[in-house]
């Protein structure tokens, strides 16, 4: 039980870092999924920020991943399979993380012994 309430958590985070990372801080992290969407003949990526407005003072903002060829085709990849390759990245960062600190505090709290 106490394993599934950690995995939660650490979705939950992921989700969290992911949400404010890709769509805030940095929407162009996207482009760091390019390799597994885009194809051989369009390897250039870019993320485009849309913003509508329906009614006045109401912004709308989204995103998209597209893949660009040599001679300007442009293939658009969305938003939403880049963002899932990223929340798992995230998470990964986040469980590397959060072993590293629980090793390190281990090793903090471990008894020592003296070599004689």
């Amino acid at each position: 039980m106490g394993g599934l309430v950690v995995a939660g958590i650490l979705a939950f985070v992921s989700f969290i870092v992911t949400v404010l990372v890709t769509e805030v801080i940095w929407p162009g992290e996207a482009k760091l999924t390019a390799p597994l969407f885009c194809a051989d003949d369009m390897p250039d990526a870019f993320v485009v920020l849309d913003t509508t407005s329906i009614e006045p003072g109401e912004t709308s903002y989204s995103h998209s991943l597209y893949c660009m060829g040599p001679r300007g085709q442009t293939e658009e990849i969305g938003f939403y399979r880049p963002s899932v390759v990223l929340a798992v990245a995230h998470g990964a960062l986040v469980v590397v993380l959060v072993g590293v600190v629980v090793l390190a505090l281990r090793r903090r709290g471990a008894p020592r012994t003296s070599p004689l």
